[in-house]
């Protein structure tokens, strides 16, 4: 029996008629988590699926994509949850470098894959959720849901690996390694700093691809025997309204959710106009963490961490102890947290230089990078990982995240490469040269700002912004443009990216009015 496993079984027997998960408007009992799951293994055990299989799930929030996810861990499948929004080159990249042998797939996304399927030689099976259309070949249905048949036991030498993509910065996306028991412990952990019991109902509305609705949303509330609700994405305009309908008690948010959650909070609301007593999460401003916990009643738990070392601070308020706004807090009881600089020397307090973290324990950290041993052995280099933050530790312990030493955009909570979105642009035929960088923006954290060298000077600007939403997650397609005939570098022909975000928004053309304009001259054609 794997980890994940033994812990649905156990919850089941514990808590059996009780609500575990809600999407929509199905809800699925503890028992029912556990018979889907295990019925589900069985269906994908008739096809061939074994332990051995590295099963790539490119699937939207939903219960069939919850079945899926748990009735891989049940076999032991080394579990690949991708980015939906993932399409060419990139998507071929990920299931490639994967070694992805199982494809299980939406029905709009499936289409993707099958045309990849040529160029991914250790593909033999990919299964469609939805209406399939033509099958046949290595296409079938995936069919999901309790069955008779109940899975054989696991092998003791199963994998029970789980890779996750970071966003990659300066170069393709890494595979972070991780094992259904480090996940565990994650999860375990979460539930006790956040406090779940029973008697809570989280709401988590970020994708399953992401460790976040996984591993400090879904497993933490089985763990503690609470509910969650997932939903595919937040809907501010129904938050308040699922909150008191399902008497939420907690969610999961990162910065900008929460000024978009405020937004939408009467301004005389106190702690007793609702149900929610605790969130989880990072990037929090000092304000807003105020307004929640004063006005709203609500304590927020603030981590530091990374996919590759989750949870690695703590800062919250619990026994007398008041919480540090703006601080992302202490070392938590997973990791030791320190501040190095160039030569890897340990720095004094309130000195700047890159994060590093090791574990107090096992199972805290991944096991490294997949396929990408010396990025790996770089990593961890003199005794600790390398963040690649940058940041600086108080003479009390509290750490102050600075900034990113990675080329990283962050854009409504999700983590975007520059690299990889200047590898999609530069395929365009009228880009010579380009440069991706992060600009601030008040509402989506921050804007994907693209420089642009042009290779002849009438190009389509708009058209190059809808070649790269063909290609790119929404999320990731550029909202601001500059044209340039050259771009700043160093003497070493380095592109100089904080001289391009000095520039500012005002140098910048916006892309919804490029389309605008595009479609404005189309219209007044003869």
């Amino acid at each position: 029996m794997t980890i994940f496993h033994r812990l649905l079984s156990d919850r089941a027997a514990e808590h059996g008629p009780r609500p575990a998960l809600l999407f929509g408007a199905e809800t699925v009992s503890y028992a029912q988590l556990l018979a889907r799951a295990e019925g589900t293994a069985a269906r994908l055990i008739a096809h061939g699926v074994t332990a051995a299989d590295n099963v790539a799930l490119v699937m939207e929030n939903s219960i069939a994509a919850v079945d899926a996810w748990l009735a891989s861990s049940v076999i032991g499948c080394t579990e690949v949850p991708v980015n939906p929004q993932y399409r060419g080159e990139l998507l071929l990249y990920l299931l490639s470098d994967s070694d992805a042998s199982v494809v299980i797939a939406d029905a709009a996304f499936a289409g993707e894959v099958a045309a990849l399927a040529p160029r991914l030689p250790q593909l033999r099976l990919i299964l469609v959720h939805g209406e399939t259309g033509k099958t046949g070949g290595i296409v079938a249905p995936f069919e999901h849901g309790p069955a008779d048949l109940q899975p054989p036991p696991l092998a003791d030498d199963a994998p029970e690996q789980i890779v996750l993509y970071t966003s990659g910065t300066t170069g393709p996306s890494k595979g972070v390694t991780h094992t259904q028991r480090s996940m565990l412990t994650l999860a375990r952990y979460n539930a006790e700093m956040v406090g779940y019991g029973p008697g809570d109902r989280l709401l988590n509305f970020f994708p399953l691809y992401h460790q976040n609705a996984r591993y400090t949303g879904v497993i933490p509330a089985i763990w503690a025997g609470a509910s969650i609700r997932l939903q595919r994405k937040l809907s501010t305009s129904t938050f308040w309204q699922t909150c008191r309908e399902d008497g939420i008690t907690a969610f999961n948010y990162l910065g900008s959710v929460l000024r978009l959650i405020l937004n939408v909070t009467p301004p005389d609301w106190t702690a007793a106009d609702h149900t929610v007593r605790k969130a989880f999460g990072a990037g929090a401003p000092p304000a807003l963490w105020r307004e929640l916990q004063d006005r709203l009643g609500i304590r927020l738990v603030e981590t530091y961490g990374l996919s590759e070392a989750p949870m690695a601070t703590v800062n919250t308020s619990e026994g007398g102890r008041s919480a540090t706004l703006g601080s992302a807090g202490r070392a938590s009881d997973l990791f030791e947290i320190g501040v190095v600089d160039e030569g890897d020397n340990l720095l004094g307090p309130d000195e700047t230089g890159e994060i590093v973290i090791r574990p107090r324990c096992p199972d805290a950290i991944m096991s490294g990078y997949r396929k990408k041993e010396a990025a790996t052995v770089s990593a961890f280099r003199n005794l600790w990982f390398h963040s690649g933050d940058r940041g600086r530790l108080s003479a009390s312990g509290e750490l102050y995240f600075e900034e990113r030493d990675k080329d990283a955009i962050r854009r409504r909570g999700e983590n975007i490469s520059a690299w990889e979105v200047e590898s999609v642009l530069e395929l365009h035929p009228d880009i010579a040269e380009c440069a991706v960088y992060a600009l601030p923006d008040s509402e989506t954290d921050e804007a994907v700002a693209a420089a642009l060298m042009l290779s002849r000077p009438d190009a389509d600007l708009a058209a190059i912004v809808a070649f790269a939403a063909d290609r790119l997650p929404s999320y990731a397609v550029p909202s601001l443009i500059r044209v340039m005939d050259d771009l700043p570098r160093t003497p070493t022909q380095k592109v100089q990216k904080a001289r391009l975000r000095e520039a500012g928004r005002d140098a910048h053309l916006a892309a919804a009015e490029l389309a605008r304009r595009a479609t404005i001259i189309e219209e007044t054609r003869p």
